[in-house]
Formats: structure tokens, C-alpha cells, sequence
């Protein structure tokens, strides 16, 4: 007879041993495969809050701006910044680019005043690179004319309410205080405090009229589906300003929306610089240079967290290795009458191996039978963790989780509940 289909046989004859083993293997496969799920969408939720919520894919900034960022410098500044950002956007994988002034302002109302984060920002291009006109609770989203975002837990501070016209005091890059009235156009919540209570986001225009700057902007946020070659293009194209030659004089495109026309229309004199000067040099940057201390979180809890679904299966293992254990034990005297009947060693050790990958099938497709709707629900449905999350808590996390499952996380899932089959037989 086939020795696979009398294994096959001998698993079905016995229905109690075959169910406990199949229940071992199928509940161990189906929490590896959803831990594994949990773990990356914990990964991936939060990389992707932190990317659309404030840092974009990649930015531009001036070369030594990083060094001087605490002191929000305005003397390392991005100038012909619309000009350059038509260029940016013919890049390959990038669809959106806004760009920003970050200054120490101070925010005035009647009740009182506050020290703030501001961040002149490009209203509409800002729409195409974080959520923040998503975020709105009240009043509108900046619509190119001047007017000023606050989060709404400093809106109730301020006792202010869209419409109300509040006062911004900021230092320019000369030295000089300078204020400006603006309408409180909107009020936004990110759920996240240390965002809600320390920005205000005023149009750009009405920036640089405080600021004492002309078409100049201090970063250029980068946005596209994939970050790696948002932030490729974007090295590419800091390095094609710092070409020989790319000075001041025309305003040329992007040859054919590439990389390498990028460069050519530097080395033309393609980059935009005002009278006739060299243009500054511009240094790119990728997300996760903005975001260290999270990317390390993340790590560390993703390393935890495998490490418990490891533990974890490890206990479920042992439970597997002892009850296949138990039943070839069981199995003694039959096993005896086939050597008996002239049924070599090898052929013991291959039947009982066969055996164990049908045990394996049968539990590997119980448990994905079993994992399949709570990772369907994970996935596509997700957790509401709004109500459990502190506003300290020091990533934007959002509202809605969605665990994130891979193609791998299946594969290795079921190469784990075979092993553990074959190594109990073994």
C-alpha cells in the first residue's frame, strides 16, 4: 500500500489523538500569524502617522540648518521657492512638496498670550502632504488667504473660536519684533498633546511678510506612496543644485520630470537664485531623520513583542512536541506487529513522518481557518484605541488601528506548525 495515503489512514482512525494534535498545531499557527500581524501594523501605523501627521517622506533644508535647528534660524533659508518647487514635482515618485517657515512666535488674545511653535506653511501643497486640512474640528482649512490654525485645546486656552482675530508677535531674521493681526480661520486636533498645544500653522504669505522674508521658505516637505524613492529623488536633486555652473538666471523645468534632468537643468543654470549668486546648498533628508527617537521606540517595542510571540509559541510548541511524543508512544505494540510483519526501521520512521505532515496540514489549515475573519477584522476593520490612549502619549498614534499582514507572516507561520509537527515525531 502508498505509505503516504496508509499514514493518511492511521490519522483518521484515530479521531481524539488526530483532534488534540491538529488543536495544538492549528491554535499555535493561528497566534503566530496574528501576533505576527499585530506586531508589523504597530510598525507600519506608526511610521505612516508620523510621515502624513508632520514629517513627509523627505525634506529639503539648507546645509547647516539641522545643526542650528534649535534656534529656528531665518538665516538659512530655501529662496525661489515656488520656482523650485514646480521642479520638484516632476521628480520620479513625488506628488506633493509644501514649503515651511518654523519660527518662535508668540500668539496674543484678549485673555492672554502663549509662546508657540509657528510654521508659515504653503496652504494648498500642505493639503497634498499631511492630513492637517483633515484635521479640522471647526472653522476651515486655510484657503490661501491670510489667516492662522490653532489646536483646539489652545483655542479653549486663548478663549478664541474661528473667526476671532488674534495677534502674532515673531523676531525676523533682522533682529526686529514684528506683529501682525490674523483671523482665526480654523481650529484643529491631531489627539496628540504635544502637537494640539505647541503649533499654529499660519499661511505662508503672512509669514514671510512677519518674518521679513521674500519667496523663501526654511524646509520643503516631500510627499509619495513610495518613501524610499521620494527620498532617492530628493538626494538626487540637492545634489544636482550643488553641480558647477547651477547659479542664477532662468527658471528651467525639470528635463523630462527625471533625476538625471534635474541635474542637467542645474548644470544650465537651471536653479533659481536671486541676483546672480550661487545657489545656497540644499541638503536632503528621509523621514526617519526627524522621527529618531520614535523609529527607536518602535524598535524596541517590536523587539519585545517578538520576543513575547515567541515565548509564546514556544509554550505551545512544547505542548505540540509532548502530545505528538505521546502518541507514537502510544502506538508501541502497533508499531512492533509492522517491524514483525517485516516493515524495516526507515519505513517505521517514514510512516510516523508522514503522519506528521498530514497532522501538520490539517492544523495549519485549521488555523489559518480560524486566524483568517480576526485578521480580516484587524485589517480592514481595525481598533478604535482613541479612548485608551493618553494625550502624552509621544507619538501620533491617531483614532483607528489596523494590524498590517504580510504574504511572510503566512509562510512562516506554517513552516513553524510544520516544524513543530515533524519535530514531535522526530
Amino acid at each position: 500500500m502508498n505509505p503516504f495515503g496508509l499514514a493518511a489512514r492511521n490519522v483518521f482512525r484515530n479521531g481524539r489523538r488526530t483532534s488534540l494534535n491538529a488543536i495544538a498545531i492549528g491554535v499555535g499557527v493561528a497566534i503566530m500569524f496574528i501576533c505576527l500581524g499585530w506586531v508589523q501594523g504597530y510598525r507600519t501605523y506608526i511610521y505612516r502617522a508620523v510621515i502624513s501627521y508632520q514629517t513627509g517622506a523627505a525634506q529639503l533644508l539648507r546645509r547647516g540648518y539641522e545643526a542650528q535647528a534649535p534656534r529656528l534660524p531665518l538665516d538659512l533659508t530655501i529662496p525661489g521657492y515656488q520656482a523650485l518647487r514646480e521642479r520638484i514635482l516632476r521628480l520620479p515618485g513625488v506628488l506633493g512638496a509644501s514649503g515651511r517657515i518654523d519660527f518662535a512666535a508668540r500668539i496674543a488674545s484678549p485673555r492672554g498670550s502663549v509662546r508657540m511653535l509657528g510654521q508659515g506653511i504653503d496652504a494648498p501643497a500642505e493639503a497634498g502632504v499631511t492630513v492637517l486640512s483633515r484635521k479640522i474640528v471647526r472653522g476651515s482649512y486655510l484657503d490661501g488667504s491670510p489667516g492662522i490654525l490653532l489646536g483646539a485645546g489652545m483655542a479653549r486656552k486663548l478663549g478664541v473660536a474661528p473667526g476671532s482675530v488674534i495677534f502674532v508677535y515673531a523676531t525676523d531674521r533682522y533682529g526686529v519684533v514684528n506683529s501682525i493681526a490674523l483671523v482665526l480661520r480654523g481650529v484643529f486636533s491631531f489627539g496628540y498633546g504635544a502637537m494640539d498645544d505647541s503649533l499654529a500653522y499660519v499661511d505662508l504669505a503672512s509669514a514671510q511678510e512677519l518674518l521679513g522674508l521674500g519667496d523663501e521658505v526654511t524646509r520643503i516637505v516631500l510627499a509619495g506612496p513610495r518613501t524610499q524613492e521620494v527620498e532617492d529623488s530628493a538626494r538626487a536633486f540637492a545634489a544636482s543644485l550643488a553641480a558647477p555652473g547651477a547659479a542664477a538666471g532662468t527658471v528651467a523645468g525639470t528635463v523630462a520630470g527625471t533625476v538625471a534632468g534635474a541635474a542637467a537643468g542645474a548644470a544650465a543654470g537651471a536653479a533659481p537664485s536671486p541676483e546672480g549668486k550661487p545657489y545656497p546648498s540644499v541638503e536632503a533628508y528621509g523621514w526617519r531623520q526627524f522621527a529618531q527617537a520614535t523609529v527607536s521606540g518602535v524598535r524596541a517595542d517590536t523587539g519585545s513583542f517578538y520576543v513575547i510571540a515567541v515565548i509564546l509559541f514556544a509554550l505551545i510548541i512544547a505542548g505540540i512536541l509532548n502530545s505528538m511524543s505521546m502518541s507514537v508512544h502510544e502506538r508501541h505494540r502497533e508499531l512492533a506487529t509492522l517491524r514483525a510483519l517485516g516493515l524495516r526501521q526507515r519505513g517505521v520512521r517514514r510512516l510516523i513522518l508522514y503522519e506528521s505532515t498530514w497532522l501538520a496540514a490539517l492544523g495549519v489549515a485549521g488555523g489559518f481557518l480560524v486566524a483568517a475573519p480576526i485578521a480580516a477584522w484587524l485589517g480592514l476593520k481595525g481598533v478604535d484605541i482613541s479612548a485608551y490612549m493618553p494625550r502624552d502619549f509621544p507619538i501620533p498614534f491617531g483614532e483607528i488601528y489596523h494590524a498590517d499582514y504580510r504574504a511572510w507572516h503566512a509562510l512562516l507561520s506554517a513552516a513553524l506548525g510544520i516544524g513543530a509537527s515533524l519535530a514531535g515525531s522526530l
